[in-house]
This record gives C-alpha cells, sequence and structure tokens, in this order.
C-alpha cells in the first residue's frame, strides 16, 4: 500500500467512529451518482421519474406527521400535574430555609 494511504487509513482510525460513518456516507454518494448515469444513460428514466415523485411525496407525508408528534409530545411534557397538598408543604419548607 502506498505511504498516502496507510498514513489516511491510520489519521481515520485514531478519528474514531465519525471516520467510519464518512467513509460509509463517502461511497454512498459514489454508489448513487453510480446508479444516477447508469438511469440516465438508459431507458429507465421513464419509469424512475414517477416512483421518485410517489417516493418525495411519501417523505412530506412522514416529515409533516413526524413534526406533528414532536409538538403534540412538546405539549404533553410542559402539563404537570398540579402537587399535593404535602409536596406543597415540602417545598415551601425548602425555600424558607434557603432563605435564611
Amino acid at each position: 500500500m502506498s505511504p498516502f494511504w496507510s498514513s489516511l487509513f491510520g489519521h481515520l482510525r485514531d478519528c474514531g467512529r465519525n471516520a467510519t460513518f464518512f467513509m460509509f456516507a463517502l461511497a454512498g454518494c459514489f454508489a448513487v451518482v453510480a446508479l444516477c448515469i447508469v438511469v440516465c444513460q438508459s431507458e429507465l428514466l421513464r419509469f424512475v421519474l414517477p416512483i421518485l415523485s410517489g417516493l418525495g411525496l411519501l417523505a412530506v407525508v412522514w416529515i409533516c406527521v413526524a413534526i406533528r408528534r414532536a409538538r403534540v409530545r412538546r405539549r404533553e411534557r410542559l402539563l404537570r400535574p398540579s402537587l399535593s397538598d404535602d409536596e406543597l408543604r415540602v417545598a415551601r419548607l425548602k425555600l424558607q430555609k434557603h432563605r435564611r
């Protein structure tokens, strides 16, 4: 192996998990570019465009549902039940102790 590749892999090994993720992402980008080139050069393009529009629509719907669920969870988290009389008494005692 050339010194360039050995130093690159040595550096990536020192970087930890982020470097592994980067290498997989880089390989995935190259695979997507190669797949796009193959699809554009063949007759598959007329079949792929309707599928991509359908997948895009599904992605938009999925994102809207995820945002709605997150907003509902945030609202539920903000709602807190009122404290019981005993809990209120203990909280008041703690506040009075800190004032002195």
